[in-house]
């Protein structure tokens, strides 16, 4: 009997959860779990940068369909930047598929597509996830892209991802059939007109392979591989409890009517309904609503305390919803709420990469998963894995991305849902909701340590003005104005916040 099966005999009904907070250990796990697939690979993304980290995971796509695997790649039409001739360069392999969700009806002129075709158009897919041989899955904020994996010197988005093992990892599996199996899922060869000719493709292919040599060298790569989390060959420190998926069904994208148990709010409801004392909801994007406020202001008033965790104007990378959440502000405090908003200079310098995380980044070509994960856990012996569950990023501007919720320091949630209505209300979403007191309760003391110094606090003086408290080296200060934003910006939130545009925020 291997280790991961009596652990899971000695954790009956539970999975294993390895929170990934930092961006290039996200990207090193990725990469881990794709060499490490021996039957199956299935993704699910809103968001695949043509880019650096974009195709060095394309390619390793590619590998492991050579070596016999099956992928299935299922994107959203409007966030794959990646481009139909690479994805096309993809699903023409025999052993890949790949399709995409809610294609617009022309993708030559895709805007025109948009403003045209609106309200379907306007539905998104907004999941992400990665699943390999049904046995390992990766769920959680972050797209593909250089600024969800630290490898944008500009940018960094500090985000959230979750890896789990276990029972969940079925509850994973059945939502990505779901979305792949739907009407609304179509494969790429019957939607592009891009044609690519054998010769082309054998390029194309070679350039790919060439690729992953190259990025071998580069400064990114180096740094990845030479981080502890991959030195530690995935000696990793899981924590374990009852956990669940929730997934909105794929037909909310159609705006057809559903049954609560369809859509990912009516689980987050019950979440809602058993909180007894604390909860943080950390989101980029945060336009509450009347009804949102008045849920806080509930909450509060039979003892919870609840912190609120959103982007300053500074470090939001989407001003139109900055201008929906600000209108709530007041509201929001009014109703006994702690407001935090993150700095764009907030981001941490790199520790010493010996006191990194590990994961999973060499293994036996021949192994089996399973013999695999289990030679692996059995080595875990220290707790260097709980170090770090919320990061601010490490480049000169950071962008907060993640999306998870903290209840009562035993339960977590973390997914692809902003507190917004977009996410309630017009995209699909998923997160893992996770049971263990030790884990949230670790959330719970780094977060508010975190805020201390990367975020703003907001209150309201003795006039009704908002106020943001923050620290300066050892002194704290304050500012009546919003910090650090340029006085157009400012116009363009004030002028957009009178647009009637919020259920589309």
């Amino acid at each position: 009997m291997d280790f991961f099966t009596r652990e899971l005999i000695n954790h009956p009904g539970e999975s294993a959860a390895y929170p990934l907070a930092e961006g290039m250990d996200a990207f090193v796990a990725r990469v881990a779990l794709v060499k490490l697939a021996t039957k199956t690979l299935d993704l699910q993304y809103y968001i695949w940068h043509s880019d650096e980290t974009g195709h060095l995971l394309a390619g390793y796509l590619l590998e492991a369909a050579d070596r016999g695997v099956y992928v299935r790649l299922l994107l959203d039409d409007v966030g794959s930047p990646l481009g139909d001739e690479h994805l096309l360069m993809l699903s023409l392999h025999p052993n890949i598929d790949v399709k995409l969700f809610n294609p617009l009806a022309n993708r030559a002129q895709r805007l025109l597509s948009m403003i045209t075709d609106f309200a379907r158009a306007n539905r998104r897919m907004h999941n992400k996830s990665l699943m390999v041989d049904s046995s390992i899955a990766i769920v959680g904020g972050r797209n593909i892209g250089n600024e969800y994996f630290d490898a944008n010197h500009e940018v960094a988005f500090a985000d959230l991802d979750v890896m789990v093992m276990g029972p969940v990892v079925d509850e994973v599996a059945e939502g990505f059939e779901l979305f792949w199996h739907s009407n609304l899922s179509i494969l790429i060869e019957r939607l592009t007109r891009h044609k690519i000719s054998d010769a082309r493709l054998t390029l194309l292919r070679k350039k790919t392979y060439r690729g992953i040599e190259q990025a071998r060298e580069t400064d990114y790569v180096k740094r990845m591989m030479s981080t502890h989390f991959a030195q530690r060959n995935g000696s990793l420190d899981w924590y374990w409890g009852k956990a669940s998926v929730l997934y909105d069904h794929p037909d909310k994208a159609t705006d057809k009517k559903l049954v609560n148990s369809q859509l990912l709010s009516s689980g987050l409801s019950t979440l809602f309904d058993d909180i007894k004392s604390e909860l943080i909801l950390v989101t980029p994007y945060l336009v509450p609503g009347k009804q949102g406020v008045e849920l806080f202001r509930q909450l509060v008033a039979k003892g919870v305390k609840v912190t609120l965790v959103t982007n300053a104007l500074a470090a939001t990378d989407v001003v139109a919803v900055h201008s929906g959440y600000a209108k709530y502000r007041k509201a929001i405090l009014k109703a006994g709420v702690d407001l935090y908003e993150v700095r764009p200079d907030s981001y941490q310098e790199p520790r010493d990469e010996s006191a990194r995380p590990g994961v999973m980044a060499k293994a036996q070509a021949k192994e089996s998963l399973a013999k695999r994960s289990a030679k692996k856990i059995s080595s875990m012996t220290t707790r260097e894995g709980r170090r770090n569950l919320f990061h601010l990023g490490s480049s000169a501007r950071a962008s907060l991305h993640a999306k998870a919720f903290f209840v009562d320091r035993k339960r977590t949630f973390i997914g692809s849902l902003n507190l917004d209505p977009r996410s309630f209300l017009i995209n699909t979403e998923i997160g893992v909701l996770f049971d263990n007191k030790e884990m949230a309760s670790l959330a719970f003391d780094q977060i508010q340590t975190v805020l201390k110094t990367t975020a703003y606090q907001l209150q309201l003086d003795q006039h009704n003005h908002l106020t943001w408290i923050y620290h300066e080296g050892e002194t704290i200060r304050s500012s009546r104005r919003e910090p650090g934003v340029a006085l157009w910006k400012k116009i363009i939130v004030s002028l957009l916040s009178l647009l009637p545009i919020e259920s589309q925020l």
